[in-house]
């Protein structure tokens, strides 16, 4: 292990309790800092807001917008990240459909609530009809949607359009890197995951069979796995 406390980054709608099957399987993991996104109305003002909660060196992690919010992080403070994993994540910046899509859930979201925004959109692509958990899955999604509140969504969609493309920033970062990607991920294409890998010097891309989107929820036993290979990694 890498002796360090584990940072880790929740997805968009998300908060700690993203990772609590996946920590359930990892019981000796020691100091584990789940923050949640504070101040700013930008991905680089909510990232340095979030550095004032970390500790001086860390492992990171983080699922979908949390890996993009990591992205950053590394950006900011290099020498405060030890190591990086990616799940459900890429290193590229916004498209205009993609910008304007977040714009139309946001207006959604306002409109009809985020439960709507929830059942209609994130449930059905991001999450298997399939999976044996769907009920509980699908109930945890929509409480920590609810809990978030439309506030910490606007603050998130502000995030995820205002964001950079990090593939230099994968370039530079020297230190054990890991890209866990979900093979039938209907939101985040493998040529993401596959581009981000291909950037990075130290990268490590382990794809996960059975789970769309919310690879924490569906497979928390896999992702378990590959972060504590990842943290036992020496270089």
């Amino acid at each position: 292990m890498s002796g360090l406390p584990l940072v880790l980054l929740p997805g968009t709608l998300c908060d700690e309790r993203l990772w609590a099957r996946v920590l359930s399987f990892m019981p000796d993991i020691g100091e584990v800092v789940t923050p949640r996104y504070g101040k700013g109305s930008s991905m680089t003002e909510v990232v340095a807001s979030l550095r004032k909660e970390l500790p001086a060196r860390f492992a990171l992690a983080g699922f979908s917008l949390g890996g993009l919010a990591a992205l950053e992080l590394v950006r900011q403070a290099p020498e405060s990240v030890d190591r990086l994993a990616l799940i459900c994540s890429h290193a590229q910046a916004d498209t205009p459909a993609g910008s304007q899509a977040r714009q139309d859930q946001l207006e959604l979201a306002r409109s009809r609530g985020l439960e709507a925004l929830v059942s209609e959109q994130f449930v059905p692509a991001g999450l298997r009809a399939s999976h044996p958990g769907y009920s509980e899955s699908e109930r945890l999604i929509r409480q920590m949607a609810i809990d978030t509140g439309l506030q910490g969504f606007e603050r998130q969609t502000l995030m995820a359009i205002t964001r950079r493309d990090q593939h230099d920033v994968l370039a530079a970062f020297s230190r054990p890197t890991l890209l866990l990607a979900s093979a039938g991920d209907a939101l985040c294409l493998p040529e993401k995951p596959t581009s981000a890998d291909a950037a990075s010097p130290t990268s490590r891309l382990v794809w996960v069979e059975g789970a769309s989107h919310y690879l924490p929820l569906e497979q928390p036993e896999s992702v378990a796995e590959g972060l504590l290979r990842w943290l036992r990694q020496t270089e």
